[in-house]
């Protein structure tokens, strides 16, 4: 009923020689306004084995994951989690390790590049750690990259002393 009315009224003022009301208009998908760009994301997931220099002979290995943001081709930023089996006073222990790590990306995307990497954190029950690194950084796909970490020195407070290891990394990251 309220068609025919619509249709009637129209009539009537297209009579009168009033303008006819227009449609009113779908917006297109096309002209919406596009989302704002998210930072692209990494994945990543390591084995890391630390060779001890000082005090002495010692090795502890790492094993865990870390999620970065990616703020240009050459810079990102993010958070480390990973299970620590450590050499203890008593034998082996395990612990967890987290830190944050900041990485420049030297070279070309996709090319072979070199990370450079600085990364502080906290081991429960034991202190401080704090670690430098530098490798290769090998891309596998467009979306897929393995890297190496040859030179990693990481100091390690403790209650009641410092601990130097030289590590050794290898991860397998992945860009979404």
């Amino acid at each position: 009923m309220i068609a025919p009315a619509a249709s009637l009224l129209a009539l009537l003022l297209a009579a009168d020689g009033a303008p006819e009301p227009e449609p009113p208009t779908v917006q297109n998908a096309a002209t919406q306004p596009p989302a704002p760009p998210r930072l692209p994301m990494r994945l990543a997931l390591q084995t890391e084995a630390a060779i001890g220099l000082y005090p002495g002979d010692f090795y502890n290995h790492l094993v865990g994951g870390r999620f970065d943001l990616v703020f240009s081709p050459h810079v990102s930023f993010g958070g480390y989690l990973g299970y620590a089996n450590l050499k203890g006073k008593e034998g082996r222990a395990s612990n967890m390790l987290a830190y944050v790590q900041a990485e420049y990306m030297a070279g070309a995307p996709n090319g072979v590049r070199v990370p450079f990497r600085f990364a502080s954190g906290y081991l429960p029950r034991n202190g401080p750690v704090m670690r430098l690194a530098t490798g290769f950084a090998f891309p596998v796909s467009p979306t897929v990259d393995v890297v190496t970490e040859l030179l990693a020195p990481m100091i390690w407070l403790t209650g009641d002393q410092m601990v130097v290891s030289l590590d050794l990394a290898a991860e397998l990251i992945f860009r979404f």
